[in-house]
């Protein structure tokens, strides 16, 4: 596993920390502008910042005939892979083209570029939702948060422990491979998304009722226009 590491994923560990699972106490976690220094031995802080807390295997497409045991932070948005003796690495998401494929439930994510609520172009993980060789894909973003500990005001309220909270999960889109872009709620903002295609996604929705926080309505409307 060790020479595997140092070959495939010499350069998608670039300017990633490394940290002992067992020695380290402290993590810091960045999420958005914001880095979070977080006392791991804190027992207090309820959940945990991963999807899933174990290390789980997974195949990553720039090595096949390997199985590594990785895990997703949805809090740094960060791919984790654990090593030789407890060391742990976050997956440089820079390097283009790169899946990764968790084999106990089959969900496949890929680092892209993409615009965030504040219009900052950012770089994260996400799952593709229907094929990535089609000319538009849909995405799927996974997200968790740190909400840290918060004081009771009276005597008659209890203090709420800090924990990590799972966030409800983002549609986005991808057309022509360029930068995704999350799917507004908007009909109008929607058909502008797709400038390619305003009339066909405008009809598509005066016959559709069309509900973009439900996935199975996106697939739809995705699929139509791919087979435009």
């Amino acid at each position: 596993m060790k020479s595997t590491l140092t070959l495939v994923f010499a350069i998608m560990f670039a300017s990633s920390t490394s940290f002992s699972q067992d020695l380290v106490q402290t993590q810091t976690l960045t999420t958005g502008n914001i880095s979070l220094a977080i006392d791991r031995s804190d027992k207090s802080i309820q959940g945990s910042p991963y999807i899933i807390d174990n290390f789980t295997p997974a195949r990553v497409s720039a090595d096949q005939d390997k199985i590594f045991s990785l895990r997703y932070n949805a809090v740094s948005d960060e791919m984790e892979v654990q090593s030789d003796k407890n060391s742990i690495q976050a997956i440089n998401k820079n390097i283009e083209g790169v899946t990764i494929t968790f084999l106990k439930d089959d969900k496949t994510y890929q680092s892209l570029n993409y615009i965030d609520d504040n219009g900052i172009a950012k770089r994260g993980y996400f799952i593709h939702v229907n094929s990535p060789n089609s000319k538009i894909n849909l995405l799927l973003k996974e997200s968790k948060k740190f909400v840290d500990r918060k004081k009771a005001k009276s005597g008659y309220q209890d203090t709420k422990p800090a924990h990590f909270k799972r966030v409800d999960d983002e549609f986005y889109v991808v057309v022509k491979n360029k930068t995704a872009q999350k799917i507004p709620s908007k009909k109008k903002n929607l058909i502008n998304l797709f400038p390619d295609h305003e009339a066909a996604v405008s009809a598509y929705l005066k016959d559709h009722k069309v509900k973009t926080s439900k996935k199975e309505d996106l697939i739809e409307l995705v699929n139509h226009l791919n087979s435009l």
